[in-house]
């Protein structure tokens, strides 16, 4: 069943409710779309200042909880018998925080506490009345499993509150917050909303409430984990030493997410309907995320909204810091103006931010529309000033016992979204061009540098030719193979191009399939030491997104160590002067 909209209302207004899906994800949190609108014949009147209510309940049955629907977080062809504690009192990722067995959960002990620290630093209050009940299991702990009879959330369901319909159905509440999680008890169960407009003043209800009921609660199904490929180097790089500190060595992950601006309409209609809502679709990421456990984040389509709710708190949990710039020009959806963007996330306890580069691409076109001639212009100003961003940031190494000579390394950072119309091949390079005459600046002051992002050009196009073919090389190469062997470089080259030594695709869908995305490197400075391993598209089905896959696009990610001579970290030092239209913030 696909979203519905429910309504109530009186004689003057109405309140209209709506999901972006019916059906509910376990773990996935559901956000309801609420509006008090007028009536037709009240246009003149005005909505009184008021307040919502929320009332969130499960249906009572007499079915038990489906415990084989739950999965191990880290084996996942097994049953989850038992739950970390504090990740759900810090309402950490659930699926992240069940496990197979004891020594599952005793493996995976070291990452809970780094993760437990991260999100208690974020926590600002304790948990109110008025938010998502915390849940006591009775099988937490290092030696506790799962009962056979079915554990309890909150307090015990003969305590919570209940509601019973005229034809006997009862539904026991479970949540009184705006948003609602479904939990384990939920699956497989309807869910029902209740809302209500109070009036502030008056303290009543300025529409009758209105009830919405869901489908089931499903249980979605995992991504199969993607590993990582050691590189071998044969002559790049050979006379220059990597630091044998892995202090030194770092990961850096490109992904763009897809914004749910553009997963609208039948451009998907191979998705199902409840795998492409952003709720789910953005939980279903940030869980992929955090798998990776990459140190610097570079992501793409990361639309506001859902950057401010969702993605940027939750990774804060998990250690990062962000940087954020949205494009230039908002988009209207169905219920709010709002815009997508470029974020950086990186770990704070491994780097911390020296100096921070803006560019939008509209600006640095407008001298060339300036200098057109008058009946040139208006083409000019639609074909050459478009929204799209760059967002560089250079990182310093947080300071600890392998420093050299009082001085840390840095990283430029350079996070981008150039624009996608194949009608624009001018466009693009435009931008790429732009983006690399100020880049080329700190790469002259010895800083290492990485572009990260989707150029929206494939390999050999010109965009992509004038990077690889300037002072900076692609991931990988085709001259020198970076790929191991024992049977894992022809798993992996399968999945690559043999003419562009690229991916076959990182972008795919019913309309296209090939490389848009790359992470470019200077070879001088930095070594490739692994991969991410690429996806195999004959096990991806019609394209994506998925539900085991919620971006049309695929992450690349590749670790590095550094490889300049210590002499080099005090050129570092200074920081290069960019010109307009760059924008650049204080230094840190």
């Amino acid at each position: 069943m696909g979203p519905q909209e429910s309504e109530t209302g009186s004689d003057k207004f109405r309140l209209l409710v709506k999901f972006s899906s019916n059906t509910p994800v376990f773990g996935c949190r559901m956000f309801p779309i609420v509006r008090v609108t007028r009536h037709q014949s009240f246009l003149q009147l005005e909505v009184p200042s008021h307040e919502l209510t929320f009332s969130w309940y499960r249906e009572q049955t007499s079915s038990s909880f489906d415990r084989e629907k739950v999965r191990c977080s880290v084996h996942l062809d097994m049953l989850a018998k038992m739950q970390c504690e504090e990740c759900v009192k810090l309402n950490l990722s659930v699926k992240g925080s069940y496990h197979c067995s004891n020594s599952c959960y005793v493996d995976a002990w070291e990452k809970h506490k780094v993760y437990h620290r991260y999100a208690a630093e974020t926590v600002s209050e304790t948990l109110s009345n008025n938010q998502q009940e915390v849940r006591n299991v009775k099988s937490y702990g290092p030696d506790k499993y799962w009962p056979e009879s079915d554990f309890v959330v909150g307090s015990s369901s003969d305590k919570n509150e209940k509601v019973m319909e005229p034809d006997g159905k009862i539904w026991i509440k479970v949540g009184s917050s705006k948003s609602y999680a479904p939990t384990e008890h939920d699956i497989g169960h309807h869910l029902r909303l209740e809302c209500a407009a109070v009036d502030c003043s008056m303290g009543t209800n300025i529409t009758p409430v209105n009830i919405t009921v869901t489908d089931p609660v499903i249980y979605p199904p995992a991504h199969p984990p993607r590993s990582t490929i050691k590189c071998v180097w044969k002559s790049w790089n050979s006379g220059l030493e990597a630091h044998s500190s892995s202090d030194l060595t770092f990961s850096v992950l490109s992904y763009n997410i897809l914004a749910g601006i553009y997963a609208i309409g039948n451009r998907y209609s191979y998705c199902p309907e409840w795998a492409l809502s952003w709720e789910y679709r953005m939980q279903n990421i940030i869980n992929e995320i955090i798998e990776y456990d990459a140190d610097i984040l570079c992501l793409q389509e990361v639309q506001r909204d859902h950057f401010e709710d969702l993605l940027k708190p939750a990774l804060a949990k998990c250690g990062y810091s962000v940087l954020y710039k949205t494009k230039t020009k908002e988009v209207y959806t169905p219920n709010q103006y709002t815009i997508d963007g470029c974020a950086t996330f990186y770990r704070h306890d491994k780097f911390k931010e020296i100096v921070k580069y803006e560019l939008e691409y509209d600006k640095s076109a407008l001298p060339f529309v300036e200098a057109l001639e008058p009946e040139l212009k208006k083409a000019g100003c639609f074909r050459l000033l478009k929204d799209n961003v760059a967002l560089v940031v250079i990182l310093e190494r947080v300071k600890n016992e392998e420093c050299f000579d009082g001085n840390q390394p840095r990283i430029c950072v350079a996070n981008t979204h150039i624009h996608a119309s194949e009608k624009f091949p001018d466009v693009k390079l435009f931008q790429v061009v732009s983006l690399i005459n100020g880049l080329e600046k700190i790469a002259n002051s010895k800083i290492p540098l990485l572009i990260c992002g989707d150029l929206n050009s494939l390999p050999l196009s010109n965009p992509h030719s004038f990077v690889s073919k300037g002072i900076l090389q692609s991931v990988p190469n085709k001259e020198n193979d970076p790929l191991g062997s024992d049977g894992i470089e022809e798993q992996q080259r399968r999945k690559m191009d043999s003419e562009t030594m690229e991916p076959i695709f990182t972008n795919f869908t019913s309309e296209f399939t090939g490389t848009l995305d790359y992470i470019f490197f200077t070879v001088n400075s930095l070594r490739l030491e692994s991969v991410l391993e690429l996806l195999d598209k004959e096990a991806l089905g019609s394209g994506l997104p998925s539900p085991q896959w919620s971006s049309d696009h695929i992450a690349l990610m590749g670790s590095f160590t550094f490889t300049l001579e210590r002499s080099s970290y005090q050129g570092q030092r200074l920081l290069p002067c960019l010109p307009s239209p760059w924008r650049t913030a204080a230094a840190r």
